[in-house]
């Protein structure tokens, strides 16, 4: 028995003792994914561990899992290609792995590894803890190639207590995605914190910050990634964790990619040594094409050598990458290194590019101790050059430029317009067009022209438009041009000018608008001769498409519409030439201005809007606003005053009533009722100025309590089934058509502004989120873009204070499943009907909104002999595809087979979203 308890003891003492080696050694780390083929998903994954080189313990063995379910293990030595002495007691180890991956999808590889050193103050038990890190990588065709970042700086600078402490990873991003630094906690496992993590800089580590205030602070910098803890408090050994995470613009929005988690650790010692000091240059914007040339200065306070290194993105990229000399040389204090780097066109991007410059002393004893500093350069694409711009047929006008001098670079050219000039030289970093133009086209970069048809209505005649253009690179760098030089041209005058659309009355049924327009000033009259006669057309809207009526045929200019609802609808107009009996041409679209409020902390917020063919956007023409004096019924303008004058051009087409005008506060009991006055112009010296044209008078009180009535919804389609019987299986292009109808019974307020629709995917107990806002004079809307047809729908009315109705009736659709499975398959190699597989055609037996299947077969004997559940497939394929082996890959004889399958829906209806079906099969050979 004594025997039994010595070996037992032995064994003990050899668990511990390998327990032990394996946790003392492992500091640092993170994981970089590099995509190393184009044709395949194939990946290099790059494992660095920073480990203690007092243990005698290597590196490993550790498991890396790849994300897509598979995992592998690094056994021995021979399976890293880098072990480099860093100094500090501090080894890099570099493990590379390459992995393929079989399809899209968001992939996670994690690392863990037991242990980590001992005594890290804040956790407990460091010695006993894995070690675990983790990087995110994001695969998608539309995407583009994905790389994550990689780190430059290595995590081995220490630091001295009572002052500041700063680190930086050096990242940068091989596909000039942007990077955001994201402070994290030191995991030991998948989601799993290190057990009892306390922030280095609580009060338990840290008393103040090195000049003496409190609190003591530990930040990570989001956009430069600095990592400073000012300051430590107490000797000893710290972990903390941050992610790099890369952001992708993707059609206009900001994407997360993927992200690096680097676990690091500090050491910090008393010491009376200083930390150097670096002086760096102002940030720079420079043209693509410019020679940088500029020089990083050091010192330290106590004489001691210094060296000064740099990192960052021009130090790393392959096409004219940036030098600095000396070279991770220690030099004499104060010291200097020279940096260098040649610009060219691949260099432009919109993220700055950082250098990061380090200083690191080397005193005669205690720590060496480093300051880190970022420097910003941006490179801009140089400005397109244009070469003149001329009025073509139709009113167009046709732009020329000459080559780009980026061109093999940049993706598109950009051409923005405006009306009239806006002469202004961009700031040395100012890239892209400044507000106020509009982007009327784009063309690749081997065309060097583009007509502007204004979308196929042709430019406003008496209109000076100009344009300026810019060079668009293309994603995930982005970036732009400097804008080119302004370039404009005139419109002739061969129609007649629509100078007023003015409400003079408003009404829901008698309302009047008063219309002028010109004769054709510019027009051939050899081609066409007097005496003209005009054609007035009215439309409701401000696109001119809907109802559109001929009102009169006149030999005059101007004309007063009446009978219509100006209280409640927007009117259009355009005037068609007639010349000897002839259509000879029409005017632009004008439009009347539409005015609306809104409740804003019982004040009065006026928005108004308008489609017309002059300028209405004029510095030395504001616009008007009136409002009642006192008599709240009486809507005739004789009894409103002017309140304001809106320079539309700095304040757009808004304006707030809070009584601050006159120093009056609205009375919440009170309406106020207001129009407005825009005044504009065209470019043509022989009219007078300003075009001044009113609104219709609407009203409003400050704290109007009074609620419309909730509309009454319908859906209207389309029926799943019918929809989906010529569409093929993959097909996930959906809409919903819905209509409604007001309710003005009851005490509800019936002046209403529009309405709000809210959409659940979840049904009727879900979360409704807003999905559309729709004017008044619309009672339909079509929701589309749609990855399915389940969902519901409530609908509310706004009035003009901004009160909203409580919902309207919910009315729901949902999805249509279908999963059918045939009785028999021939694997024979064939390539035809080789695998037993849910119906890919014809499309009305598709699978039809699966969310996972599982199957179990048996032989007729009902031995199991084969089982599937794709949500443990690696892309979830529903289709089973199953090539007639059993689970160990053994053909299996031809017969009868049998199957119970379940199938998982993606419904609204509880009773269909789980279906079993049971058969059998033939596999016949």
């Amino acid at each position: 028995m004594k025997y039994v308890y010595l070996l037992l003891g032995i064994k003990i003492l050899l668990v511990f003792s390998v327990s032990t080696s394996w946790a003392t050694h492992i500091r640092a780390g993170e994981i970089i994914a590099e995509r190393i083929s184009v044709q395949t998903l194939t990946y290099r994954i790059t494992v660095v561990g920073y480990t203690d080189t007092r243990s005698t313990v290597r590196f490993g063995p550790g498991r890396i899992e790849f994300g897509d379910g598979r995992e592998e293990t690094l056994e021995t030595e021979s399976d890293f290609t880098v072990t480099e002495v860093l100094g500090n007691n501090i080894e890099k180890n570099v493990f590379v792995i390459t992995h393929t991956y079989q399809g899209p999808g968001n992939y996670t590889i994690r690392f863990m590894e037991f242990n980590r050193n001992a005594g890290t103050l804040n956790m407990d038990q460091s010695v006993d803890t894995p070690f675990y890190i983790e990087t995110m990588i994001r695969i998608d065709p539309f995407f583009g190639v994905n790389n994550s970042p990689v780190l430059t700086i290595a995590p081995v600078d220490n630091g001295a207590v009572n002052q500041t402490y700063i680190h930086n990873p050096g990242a940068y991003d091989p596909d000039g995605d942007s990077l955001a630094y994201v402070m994290d906690v030191p995991k030991q496992a998948f989601q799993r914190e290190v057990n009892n993590y306390r922030d280095p800089s609580s009060g338990e580590f840290s008393f103040s910050r090195q000049d003496g205030s409190t609190p003591p602070i530990l930040e990570l910098d989001p956009v430069t990634g600095d990592l400073i803890w000012d300051a430590p408090g107490l000797a000893g050994q710290y972990n903390v964790a941050f992610r790099i995470e890369e952001w992708r613009r993707i059609d206009g929005e900001w994407v997360r990619i993927g992200y690096v988690l680097r676990d690091m650790q500090i050491i910090i010692e008393n010491t009376d040594n200083r930390r150097p000091e670096l002086i760096m240059p102002d940030d720079i914007c420079v043209e693509a094409g410019t020679r940088i040339e500029e020089i990083f200065q050091g010192m330290d306070p106590d004489g001691d050598p210094i060296m000064i290194e740099v990192f960052g993105d021009p130090i790393e990229i392959t096409t004219s990458p940036a030098t600095y000399s000396p070279e991770s040389t220690y030099q004499a204090s104060p010291g200097i290194v020279n940096f260098a780097w040649q610009t060219v066109c691949n260099h432009v991007r919109a993220r700055t590019y950082q250098v990061r410059v380090r200083i690191r002393d080397q005193p005669s004893s205690g720590p060496a101790l480093v300051d880190i500093k970022t420097w910003n350069i941006t490179v801009v694409g140089p400005p397109p050059v244009p070469v003149g711009a001329e009025q073509q047929p139709g009113r167009s006008a046709n732009i020329e430029w000459d080559p780009y001098a980026c061109g093999s670079s940049a993706e598109a050219m950009q051409v923005w317009r405006r009306i009239n000039s806006d002469p202004y030289e961009p700031d040395s970093c100012e890239t892209g067009i400044r507000p106020g133009y509009e982007l009327v086209g784009t063309a690749d970069m081997d065309t060097f022209s583009f007509t502007d048809d204004n979308g196929g209505e042709g430019l406003s005649p008496g209109n000076t438009y100009c344009y300026r253009l810019v060079a668009a690179f293309p994603s995930p760098r982005s970036g732009e041009s400097y804008v080119s030089e302004e370039i404009c041209i005139t419109v002739d005058v061969d129609v007649p000018l629509i100078t007023n659309v003015s409400v003079e009355e408003t009404d829901s049924q008698n309302g009047e608008i008063l219309v002028r327009w010109t004769p054709p000033y510019d027009i051939d009259s050899e081609l066409y001769p007097g005496p003209y006669q005009y054609e007035l057309v009215r439309s409701e809207g401000f696109t001119g498409s809907q109802n559109q009526t001929s009102l009169t045929t006149t030999s005059d200019t101007v004309f007063t519409d009446t009978g219509l609802n100006t209280e409640n609808l927007v009117y259009s107009y355009e005037v068609v030439l007639i010349s000897e009996g002839e259509k000879v041409d029409t005017s632009s679209l004008a439009s009347a201005v539409r005015l609306e409020p809104t409740i804003i902390n019982e004040a009065i917020e006026l928005e108004w809007d308008f489609n017309v063919p002059w300028n209405n956007s004029v510095e030395q023409f504001p616009h008007l606003v009136f409002r009642n004096r006192t008599d709240p019924d009486a809507e005739d303008t004789e009894n409103f005053t002017l309140i304001a004058e809106v320079d539309v051009t700095s304040e757009g087409f808004i304006y707030l009533d809070d009584g601050s005008h006159n120093g009056v506060p609205l009375d919440t009991e009170k309406e106020y009722c207001y129009y407005v006055v825009t005044n504009g112009s065209y470019n043509l010296d022989f009219l007078e100025y300003p075009l001044a044209n009113k609104s219709q008078i609407v009203c409003a009180r400050p704290d109007d309590d009074r609620l419309p009535c909730p509309p009454v919804l319908a859906y209207e389609g389309p029926d799943c089934q019918e929809y989906l019987s010529d569409k093929p299986c993959n097909f996930s292009e959906f809409y919903h058509d819905l209509s409604w109808e007001p309710d003005f019974s009851g005490e509800c307020d019936s002046e209403l502004n529009g309405y709000r629709i809210y959409f659940s995917e979840t049904g009727q107990e879900g979360s409704f989120e807003l999905v559309r806002t729709v004017s008044v004079i619309s009672n339909s809307a079509r929701i589309e873009g749609l990855s399915q047809l389940k969902g519901c729908y409530y609908i509310t009315a706004v009035d003009r204070s901004g009160n909203e109705s409580g919902p309207s009736n919910t009315v729901c659709v949902d999805n249509c499943p279908n999963y059918e499975l045939p009785n028999v398959f021939t694997p024979n190699g064939d390539n035809a009907n080789d695998t037993f597989q849910a119906y890919d055609n014809p499309y009305p037996r598709c699978p039809r909104f699966v969310e996972a299947v599982e199957i179990k077969i048996y032989n007729r004997w009902g031995t199991l002999v084969y089982s599937y559940n794709s949500t443990r497939a690696p892309e979830n394929n529903i289709y089973i595809n199953w090539d007639g082996r059993d689970s160990s890959g053994k053909e299996l004889p031809a017969g009868t087979y049998f199957y119970s399958a379940t199938v998982l829906f993606n419904v609204l209806d509880e009773n269909l979203r789980e279906k079993n079906i049971k058969g059998t099969m033939q596999i016949i050979k």
